[in-house]
């Protein structure tokens, strides 16, 4: 299980909608995840959120002492990369998404045994965004 500062994540259900401003935007710092312009808004304006962690996929709110983790909407993902690279940050309404059930689901099943028949084909190899924020994989602690 995941957890921040010793506390456990839990995944959020309900979507939330985020007016970045350009008093946020010039709060904001670039390549930290801790205070870019998407983690002052939602501190600002979501209640009971006393800090939040914002990566390109996944963004993490501490809400009433408790991690929830919600889906990073595609024009916010868009918004950050350009951000971090020094880029303006426009504002707007961001999406906070809940995290899609079928990847929840992906973690859990056990490996497939595979099966005779037509081969498989081989997996592309992931592309990573350079110059910007650590993904939130690379802050996890070893276990």
């Amino acid at each position: 299980m995941k957890k921040i500062d010793g506390m456990p994540v839990g995944n959020a259900f309900m979507p939330i909608r985020l007016k970045v401003t350009e008093a946020d935007i010039k709060n904001g710092a670039r390549k930290n995840e801790n205070a870019c312009a998407i983690a002052v808004a939602a501190v600002r304006q979501v209640k009971g959120v006393t800090a939040a962690k914002v990566h390109l996929g996944v963004i993490y709110l501490c809400q009433n002492g408790q991690w929830k983790r919600w889906h990073t909407s595609n024009g916010a993902r868009t918004e950050i990369i350009v951000f971090d690279r020094g880029g303006r940050f426009v504002p707007g309404e961001y999406d906070l998404l809940p995290v899609p059930p079928q990847s929840l689901l992906r973690r859990y099943r056990a490996a497939a045994k595979p099966r005779p028949g037509p081969k498989r084909r081989r997996r592309r190899k992931p592309h990573y965004v350079e110059d910007v924020r650590n993904s939130a994989h690379r802050n996890d602690p070893d276990n």
